[in-house]
């Protein structure tokens, strides 16, 4: 019981004071084992959970990767006569959509990152989307953006 005057700490054993005569409380090592399972079960059982969240909010970014990629090819677009931006070389393109141009822009402040494969290329034609060489796949004839990580989020 906690007297009048004594400290709070004290009265809990805190600082040693009022531990004369008082056995520390251990676990034993069967307790510890039992817990220790215990735990690791936990775990392992919370583990997929936690996986299918995350490809679940990849899958996310990856779209709204896409719609604002394609957005702003769009408006791109609309501002010059429905031409691409220059494609002869990545860095060209992202000047020409991060920038502030004659007509319009900057249309996005960065390029967005692919989360499956953390890459914010464009490369344009070439192999069918899904390679992985890059975070996404232009088709310049087309006009067709893509996730290029691979061939199964390609047909988004």
């Amino acid at each position: 019981m906690l007297k009048a005057g004594q400290p709070f700490l004290s009265y809990l054993g805190r600082n040693g004071d009022n531990m004369a005569g008082r056995e520390k409380k251990r676990f034993s090592y069967p307790e510890f084992v039992i817990i220790s399972a215990i735990l690791c079960f936990v775990a392992f059982s919370a583990k997929p959970a936690f996986m299918q969240a995350r490809e679940q909010t990849n899958i996310s970014q990856l779209v709204d990767g896409l719609e604002q990629l394609r957005a702003s090819l769009d408006v791109y677009r609309t501002g010059h006569q429905q031409n691409l931006p220059p494609t002869d070389s990545f860095e060209k393109f992202k000047a020409a959509i991060t920038t502030k141009t004659r007509p319009g822009g900057p249309y996005l402040r960065k390029i967005p990152k692919n989360p499956f494969n953390n890459l914010n290329t464009i490369r344009f034609d070439g192999p069918e989307a899904g390679s992985g060489k890059a975070g996404w796949r232009l088709d310049t004839k087309t006009g067709l953006l893509q996730a290029d990580n691979n061939t199964n989020w390609a047909k988004l």
